[in-house]
């Protein structure tokens, strides 16, 4: 199985600005790597949009959660749809993160209507995105997330945001575990959704 670190469509560092191709030329190069990531069975990934939108994913990160399912946007979903999740130790450290990725990705690309649309229904309907929005934070490409999953329990993976090289639109998302208790829960997991584990 190839390493998406090692593809050089992909880089950690974001463009800033830099020209972008156009639509259309998104559209070819995002089956492609809806097929890659599909061939990587045993690791969670994510493509994504500027307006932090799923684009596409493989199997074993729709397990991981429901904001991970094409269409989804991670913004309205962490915000709006997750805050019965508000109590968890760890809330604040994912509202801070998705408002920081929104935030950064309106700062290399021109504000468009998506941009505003999200702002302003997040604003309007979440004390703690506009509580988040108003914080100067920039994201991080990587870091660690805490997963519960009610047939293998809680386990911690870590990520790396990669940005696509040829569409600076696009993000791709990937996750692997941390420790010995998170690769026996995501090697479970991938035996649930039918992949066969390496661990």
């Amino acid at each position: 199985m190839g390493s998406p670190q090692g593809d050089s469509r992909f880089r950690g560092d974001p463009p800033y600005r830099e020209g972008m191709r156009g639509a259309a030329a998104s559209v070819p190069q995002r089956a492609d790597i809806q097929s890659m990531i599909d061939d990587w069975a045993t690791v969670p990934a994510v493509l994504r949009d500027r307006h932090l939108t799923v684009i596409a994913s493989n199997p074993l990160a729709r397990a991981l959660s429901p904001s991970y399912l094409p269409g989804v946007n991670i913004a309205r979903f962490t915000f709006l749809d997750a805050a019965v999740f508000s109590d968890q130790p760890c809330w604040p450290e994912v509202t801070g993160q998705v408002a920081a990725m929104l935030r950064d990705s309106l700062e290399q690309h021109e504000e468009d209507a998506g941009f505003r649309d999200i702002v302003g229904e997040l604003s309007a309907k979440s004390y703690d995105f506009s509580e988040m929005w108003a914080l100067d934070v920039r994201p991080a490409d990587t870091g660690t997330a805490n997963y519960s999953h009610e047939a293998v329990g809680d386990f911690t993976l870590s990520y790396r945001q990669l940005w696509v090289a040829e569409d600076h639109d696009d993000v791709l998302m990937v996750w692997r575990p941390t420790d010995a208790v998170s690769r026996r829960a995501l090697a479970a997991l991938s035996e649930i959704v039918g992949t066969p584990s390496p661990y």
